[in-house]
C-alpha cells in the first residue's frame, strides 16, 4: 500500500510539474507573439487558441491532485473551531469521500467528451488552416482522475496512520 501511495504522489507531483511548465511556456509563447507583432509586424495566429485550449486548461486542472494531497485546496472552516477532533476527522473523511465521488463523475463525463472529440477529430478553424484541438480534451479527465485518487488517499490517511505518515513524508519536502 505504501508503494501505491508513493506512486500516486509521484503522479500528482508530475502533473503539477507539467502545469508549472505550461505556465512558463505560455509566458514565453505570448511574449514571443508580442515581440514578433511589435518588432516585425508578424503575428502567430494560433496563440489565443493554444493559450485557451492547452496552457490554461493544464494550469487549471493538472495540479488538483497534488493540491489535495498537500491540503492546499480552498476550504471553508466555519465550524471547525467548535467541534471536537474526532468529529472533525469524521467530517473530513465524509468530505473527502464525497469529493472523490464528485471528481469520479466529472472524470467519467469528461472522458466521454474527450473520446467524442477524439473520434470526430475536433479542430479550430483559423485563417489559413485547421488546428486540431481534440488532444486538449484529455487534460481535464487526467486532472480529475488524479484528484479522485488524491481524495481517496486523503480519506484513507484519516483512517490509517501508516498512510498518513507516508503522505506526510512524501509531500512534506515540497514546501517552500
Amino acid at each position: 500500500m505504501i508503494l501505491l501511495v508513493k506512486l500516486a504522489v509521484g503522479l500528482c507531483r508530475g502533473l503539477s510539474l507539467i502545469a508549472a511548465a505550461a505556465v512558463v511556456l505560455m509566458m514565453l509563447h505570448v511574449s514571443l507573439d508580442v515581440v514578433l507583432l511589435n518588432v516585425f509586424s508578424m503575428s502567430m495566429n494560433t496563440t489565443p487558441e493554444i493559450v485557451a485550449r492547452y496552457y490554461m486548461v493544464a494550469v487549471a486542472f493538472l495540479p488538483l491532485g497534488f493540491l489535495t494531497l498537500r491540503n492546499q485546496m480552498i476550504a471553508v472552516e466555519l465550524l471547525d473551531f467548535a467541534i471536537s477532533r474526532p468529529v472533525r476527522m469524521v467530517s473530513d473523511f465524509v468530505i473527502y469521500i464525497s469529493a472523490a465521488g464528485i471528481y469520479a463523475v466529472m472524470t467519467y463525463a469528461n472522458w466521454l467528451k474527450a473520446m467524442r472529440e477524439a473520434s470526430s477529430g475536433s479542430f479550430v478553424e483559423l485563417v489559413r488552416f485547421q488546428m486540431p484541438v481534440w488532444h486538449s480534451y484529455f487534460i481535464v479527465p487526467a486532472g480529475f482522475a488524479l484528484a479522485t485518487l488524491a481524495c481517496v488517499l486523503m480519506a484513507l490517511a484519516i483512517a490509517s496512520a501508516t498512510i498518513r505518515h507516508t503522505l506526510d513524508a512524501t509531500t512534506k519536502g515540497d514546501e517552500t
